[in-house]
């Protein structure tokens, strides 16, 4: 019985390492890559109207399949339609004057689709991309408007466990901005 105990725990560890296994697959990830206002392709900006020279179907078509929430915290912070808030580690506080707040979502959405998702939707809403990172698997986006700062972090969760999406909205102090 020990015998055969053994067996099953070394066929199960050579499993693991297979490279050819379903579950043992991973994609990597492309870079995210730094957008200007005019997406790939020559297309008008998100949000612009229809022109002579933009095909209307490639502005109804969602390229990372994510669509926006209606229930944003903020207004002006795109959410997606798939997170689901993690209030035990969300906190806001907004007033006439101030607005600030730490939003926590947990996603089941590809890490690249949920990056390009606020790569396409926060400069139709007035932010502007500064900076965009990715390192052990988290993706890091910088966006600014006059007087507020955004952040956007995606983590992966672990296998079948989805990304955690932190929306961290400041002031922003910084002289000129």
């Amino acid at each position: 019985m020990t015998r055969i105990v053994m067996v099953g725990i070394v066929a199960l560890a050579t499993l693991s390492g297979c490279q050819s296994m379903p579950w043992s697959k991973k994609d990597p990830m492309p870079p995210v890559e730094l957008l200007d206002d005019t997406p790939k392709g020559g297309a008008a900006p998100v949000g612009a109207p229809p022109s002579q020279s933009t095909p209307t179907a490639v502005q109804s078509v969602k390229p990372n399949g994510l669509e926006l929430s209606t229930n944003q915290r903020f207004k002006e912070v795109p959410l997606p339609e798939k997170a689901k808030e993690d209030a035990d580690r969300s906190y806001v506080y907004e007033s006439a004057a101030l607005q600030i707040g730490r939003m926590v979502y947990n996603i089941h959405a590809n890490p690249n689709d949920i990056a390009n998702f606020y790569i396409s939707e926060c400069p139709a809403a007035g932010w502007k991309l500064d900076n965009a990172q990715q390192a052990l698997g988290n993706t890091y986006l910088l966006f600014t408007k006059p007087g507020k700062r955004l952040e956007v972090t995606v983590q992966p969760l672990g296998m079948g466990r989805g990304q955690r999406l932190i929306l961290h909205m400041v002031p922003n102090g910084q002289p000129g901005a």
